[in-house]
């Protein structure tokens, strides 16, 4: 058998784990990892790369820092703030996920999710709201926010006119066209897991899940001196992270250097720090990444290239064409990695609509759109891999909560991005 139908036998495997939720995750990645590496489809260290993967540092450094929220009374002073909105679940979720999307705009959608997730998981114990309910609509936000203008990961948009002027394109992309592009699904986005997706979430009670923002030994109390220490550590690590473009310092080195300080400081024991790192996590990223690798150097993506190719060169009609443009980068973002989705994509699509006399920046725009509206599956991102075990969620989770909004994306998708670049 060919290695890409080796490869897709074991990403359905996975799929049918996560599924069935009665496989523990860390025992699925390793089961991706060593599968790859027994049949020849990666090497031994580039299977194991994705545990020394710049966002599972910044993981471990995020995980860190949540504990060191946990000890310092920031989670009291933000239950204040939102404990009027005990009986208003609707407006926490709304106001939790227009949060995210300032966040994912000025960051990007693994670290605003970083940031945020002790927070919310701190906020929902303390007002009694299930963690199952926010930590994933927020990921999606967060997602999708992500790149949306100039700034965070946004900064490197231009690339893809780059990419599309050298294949003939006869105008450029400008830095407004992809905040124009993004706007009506972050909208949509914001509002559906605010108001809708909650209700096809778990509804787990806060006490089943054991982990560092569980653990009671954490929530000693600090000296007045410690306490004012640990958030000064926290607050400056999070400004830092939003600014490191700007400062140039890589985000995963601000959030090591953060968790070490907290430790230095002694605001946590060395024994704290390490307990708080969620392993499971980590390990499902590190699988996750391995089967995105090989998905894209088996040649998957250039397959599914070639049918679009295949199937939009007999048509004509401009709703049909967009539409499957959006459609296929949407379906493969959800089990290979963004980056690899729009690398793939965007020269396709490009030199496809130039060849069909088509303006290729709409075909551009819906496929950097597409890929970054990745939240069906665990494996579609960091953000939905990172909450998967603090939410206590399963596969059919993100699929019943999500499956709608993925409609109304593939809709919009068809016709949007042809009322600012008319194909």
């Amino acid at each position: 058998m060919s290695p890409l139908g080796i490869t897709l036998i074991i990403l359905l495997l996975t799929i049918i784990a996560f599924l069935s939720g009665k496989v523990p995750m860390s025992i699925v990645s390793m089961g991706i990892i060593l599968a790859l590496i027994i049949f020849k489809i990666l090497p031994v260290q580039r299977a194991f790369s994705g545990f020394i993967n710049i966002n599972v540092i910044m993981f471990a450094g995020m995980f860190v820092i949540g504990a060191g929220i946990t000890k310092t009374s920031i989670l009291e002073k933000v239950q204040h703030l939102v404990v009027r909105f005990k009986d208003k679940p609707k407006e926490l979720m709304l106001i939790s996920c227009v949060v995210a999307a300032i966040l994912g705009l000025l960051t990007s959608g693994t670290s605003a999710t970083a940031i945020l997730l002790p927070l919310l998981i701190g906020i929902s114990t303390s007002i009694g709201l299930s963690r199952s309910k926010i930590l994933y609509p927020v990921a999606v936000v967060t997602n999708v926010a992500a790149a949306s203008t100039f700034l965070g990961i946004g900064s490197s948009n231009m690339a893809w006119s780059s990419i599309m002027m050298k294949l003939g394109a006869k105008h450029p992309l400008d830095l407004m066209s992809f905040t124009w592009a993004r706007l009506p699904f972050l909208i949509i986005a914001i509002l559906y897991m605010a108001l809708i997706a909650p209700k096809f979430l778990p509804n787990r009670d806060n006490s089943t899940f054991h982990d560092s923002f569980q653990n009671k030994d954490l929530h000693t109390k600090l000296s007045p001196i410690k306490e004012k220490i640990a958030i000064v550590i926290i607050l400056a690590t999070i400004i830092l992270m939003i600014l490191s473009n700007i400062i140039h310092v890589p985000i995963y080195l601000i959030s090591t250097i953060g968790a070490v300080c907290l430790v230095i400081f002694g605001i946590l024991s060395e024994k704290e720090a390490l307990a708080s790192i969620n392993l499971p996590t980590i390990f499902l990223f590190g699988g996750v990444l391995a089967l995105s690798d090989a998905l894209q150097v088996t040649g998957a993506g250039d397959l599914v290239a070639g049918i679009i190719t295949s199937v939009v060169g007999k048509g004509s009609n401009p709703f049909l064409v967009m539409g499957i443009f959006f459609a296929v980068p949407f379906i493969v973002t959800q089990f290979m990695s963004n980056l690899a989705t729009v690398a793939i994509f965007v020269p396709l699509v490009a030199s496809t609509a130039l060849k069909m006399g088509f303006d290729p920046r709409a075909a551009v725009l819906a496929v950097i759109t597409a890929a970054c509206c990745s939240f069906l599956t665990p494996l579609a991102s960091p953000p939905q891999a990172m909450i998967m075990e603090p939410g206590g969620y399963k596969l059919i989770d993100y699929l019943k909560s999500g499956w709608p909004l993925a409609l109304i994306f593939i809709i919009i998708g068809s016709f949007w991005f042809q009322i600012i670049y008319p194909l």
